[in-house]
C-alpha cells in the first residue's frame, strides 16, 4: 500500500473519539481513564525506490513517550466494538547514518483496543502529527544531496502500529507491536521522496485506576437502513507549489474546481460515495528534455475524472477514501488512475469543510483545501 494512502487513511483518527458522542443512537456512560506510557523502538529504513538507496542498512533507534485517555464505556463498544484509547506521543529517532541524521516528532493516536480475555488484549494504532528533522535535502553539501527522502526539516508524519498488549498487574501493562512509519511533505517541496522505516517496540503502559478491559455484549441494530442518499457539492483550491525546476518537468501555480458526490451509509460508521470532480491545472511546464520518455506537452489545463469510494462516518467528521479515473487528457507523468483522501468537518447539517491528498499510485500530486454544502 502506498504511504501517501497509508497518511490520509490515519487522518480519520483524528477525529474517531467524538464518535460515541455525537451518535445519537447512544450515549455514553461513564468517563475515559488517563493512562501514561513510555515505548522504545528498534528497526529498519525500507528502500522503497532506487533514488534513496543510499539508506539501505540503516536502523534506527528511538524512545517515545505518550499521554492518552482510555475508553470503557458501554456505549462506545457498541459503537465500534472497541475500547478506543486516543492521546499524544512525543518520539524521537536517530537513523544511524549521516544521510538522514535524527528526528522528533509529536503526533496525535488513536488505537482501538480489543480484549481477548482478563490478561491479554489485541490492539492496533494510527498516528499523525508533525516531525522535525535536522538533516535535509541541502545541494550545497555533498552528503545532504544524498537525501532524497525530504527535503523540508518540517514535515508531515504518519505511523501505523499493530499488537498485543498483556496485563501485568493491577495498573501495569506491556504491550509488544511492530510500526510502520513514514515522513513526506506530500510534494510541497522536492526531494519528496518520504522516508519510511518499520520498527518494533516495547511499551509500559500505566493506568492509575484499572488496567483490566470490562466484559460487553454487543447490541446488533441496523438503524442506517431507511436513511436516503445524501448529495453534496464541494470547491477545492490548491496553492503554488515549490518543484524543483526541470527536474520536476512540471511546477504547479494553483488548481482549483469543484466536485459533486452521492453517498449512501452502508453500516454504523461506513457510507458508498461516487462523484465527478473538475478542476483547472495551472502548471508552469519545463522545456521538453531529450533524457526523459514522457512528453511534458501532454496534457489538458482542465481536468475531470469520474470516482467511487467509502467513507467513515465519525460524529461531525468523515473521512472519504475514492480512487478514480480521468475522462479528460492528464499530465503524462502520472497513471490514468488516481486516489484522493479527504478529511471533513460537518459545521451543521448542510455546511463541511476539509482537506484532502490527491496522488497516483505512490506519487502525491497535491494537497487541497475544500469548502461543502450537503443538499
Amino acid at each position: 500500500m502506498s504511504p501517501r494512502i497509508l497518511f490520509l487513511i490515519l487522518l480519520c483518527v483524528i477525529a474517531f473519539r467524538a464518535a460515541g458522542q455525537l451518535t445519537p443512537e447512544y450515549n455514553k456512560s461513564t468517563h475515559a481513564e488517563t493512562v501514561y506510557g513510555i515505548r522504545t523502538d528498534y528497526g529498519t529504513t525500507v528502500v522503497h525506490t532506487p533514488a534513496v538507496k543510499s539508506i539501505g542498512g540503516a536502523r534506527p533507534i528511538g524512545f517515545g513517550f505518550e499521554y492518552s485517555k482510555q475508553a470503557k464505556d458501554s456505549a462506545t463498544y457498541h459503537l465500534c466494538s472497541a475500547f478506543p484509547r486516543v492521546g499524544l506521543q512525543l518520539q524521537y529517532y536517530h537513523y544511524f547514518t549521516p544521510i538522514l541524521g535524527s528526528s522528533l516528532m509529536a503526533s496525535y493516536f488513536i488505537q482501538p483496543v480489543y480484549r481477548l480475555n482478563d490478561r491479554f488484549n489485541f490492539f492496533y494504532r494510527a498516528s499523525v502529527g508533525f516531525s522535525y528533522s535536522d538533516n535535509p535535502f541541502n545541494p550545497n553539501s555533498k552528503i545532504d544531496t544524498l537525501n532524497q527522502n525530504y527535503s523540508l526539516r518540517i514535515n508531515p508524519y504518519l505511523q501505523i502500529t499493530s499488537g498485543f498488549g498483556l496485563r501485568l498487574s493491577q495498573h501495569l501493562s506491556l504491550d509488544a507491536s511492530g510500526e510502520f512509519n513514514h515522513v513526506s511533505n506530500g510534494n510541497v517541496k522536492r526531494p519528496n521522496r518520504g522516508l519510511n522505516w518499520l520498527t518494533a517496540s516495547l511499551s509500559l503502559v500505566y493506568n492509575p485506576n484499572e488496567s483490566v478491559l470490562p466484559k460487553y455484549h454487543r447490541v446488533h441494530d441496523k438503524y442506517w437502513v431507511g436513511r436516503p442518499w445524501n448529495y453534496t457539492i464541494g470547491a477545492m483550491y490548491v496553492a503554488k507549489q515549490d518543484y524543483a525546476g526541470s527536474a520536476a518537468a512540471y511546477q504547479r501555480m494553483y488548481a482549483a474546481g469543484g466536485f459533486i458526490e452521492a453517498s449512501k451509509q452502508i453500516g454504523r460508521i461506513h457510507a458508498f460515495v461516487t462523484g465527478v470532480q473538475v478542476y483547472y491545472n495551472d502548471l508552469k511546464i519545463d522545456a521538453p528534455n531529450p533524457a526523459i520518455s514522457y512528453s511534458p506537452l501532454k496534457h489538458s489545463a482542465l481536468l475531470a475524472g469520474v470516482y467511487v469510494g467509502h467513507e467513515f462516518l465519525m460524529g461531525r467528521f468523515i473521512f472519504n477514501q475514492i480512487i478514480g479515473t480521468y475522462i479528460t487528457p492528464h499530465p503524462a507523468i502520472y497513471t490514468n488512475l488516481f486516489h484522493q483522501h479527504s478529511l471533513r468537518y460537518l459545521f451543521d447539517r448542510h455546511w463541511q469543510a476539509g482537506f484532502g491528498l490527491k496522488a497516483h499510485e505512490s506519487d502525491a500530486d497535491f494537497i487541497c483545501l475544500n469548502a461543502l454544502y450537503r443538499l
